[in-house]
């Protein structure tokens, strides 16, 4: 389960090409079919099951949404904000990001500036959140959203730079925990999502459940559980919280806090 949670690419090339696949037309296409409740792509007459077609509804509206707020949010990088893809995949494969990773996803590749979303653990993880489901994901989209936007910010390039004179282990976290950070600030802002209580209730509902501490609990041997990279459950959920609460980058800076 925990390489579902990996937000991975943290040494992709900065300038390698690749072709871009964007939510596009299909995506929107299933979630019109959804709300409509009529056959269309993604039905079961296109051999993707309902399930699937909810998931990627549920991306394909998370994924707009982001991209039109933080658009508003900086204004200045507008066009590098909507330069981002979304791509679906049934496992992720090395070859996704450069030979850099392999597992579940959602995960963001920066060197292609690519979410994937592995669709079988994804449909797990919407299954295991239960009513909380629909937040479940589009939180993670937001993360997901939020290293894109660390992308732009350079924070990529910071990471490498000062993993090589300190404790790489702790700088993921905060990498990870600012991106945290980031999709509170989204959630605030969100048109969709901004007077929710209930939307931002569910989301900490989820962060109780994807902490590192608490998917070590669930590991077939907890004391030979590998070590997390994203922060205990409470650290994601103020981390997220302040976002949602400032709706300010700068509170977001994990990497000058003196305790996370």
């Amino acid at each position: 389960m925990r390489g579902t949670l990996i937000a991975t690419g943290l040494l992709a090339a900065a300038f390698a090409a690749a072709a871009p696949v964007s939510a596009g037309e299909e995506l929107r296409a299933a979630d019109d079919a959804l709300r409509m409740q009529i056959p269309g792509p993604g039905s079961q007459d296109s051999g993707v099951p309902p399930p699937e077609m909810r998931l990627r509804a549920i991306v394909a509206r998370a994924l707009d949404d982001s991209i039109a707020t933080w658009k508003r949010l900086v204004a200045a990088d507008a066009l590098e904000v909507g330069n981002v893809n979304v791509r679906f995949v049934t496992h992720l494969a090395p070859s996704n990001c450069f030979g850099l990773y392999s597992g579940d996803g959602p995960a963001y590749c920066s060197g292609n500036a690519t979410v994937f979303v592995g669709v079988d653990a994804a449909s797990r993880l919407m299954s295991r959140f239960g009513p909380h489901g629909e937040a479940g994901i589009t939180f993670l989209i937001g993360h997901e959203i939020g290293h894109h936007i660390q992308n732009i910010f350079g924070r990529f390039r910071l990471l490498n730079v000062m993993a090589r004179r300190a404790n790489r282990a702790d700088l993921q976290r905060r990498f990870e925990l600012e991106a945290d950070c980031f999709a509170g600030v989204w959630i605030r802002a969100s048109e969709a999502w901004a007077n929710s209580n209930q939307f931002r209730s569910d989301i900490r509902a989820v962060l109780s459940s994807i902490g590192d501490d608490t998917l070590a609990d669930r590991a077939p041997d907890p004391s030979s559980a590998t070590p997390g990279a994203h922060g205990t459950s409470e650290q994601r959920a103020r981390w997220f919280e302040r976002g949602a609460q400032s709706g300010n980058l700068q509170s977001c800076n994990t990497f000058a806090a003196a305790k996370l």
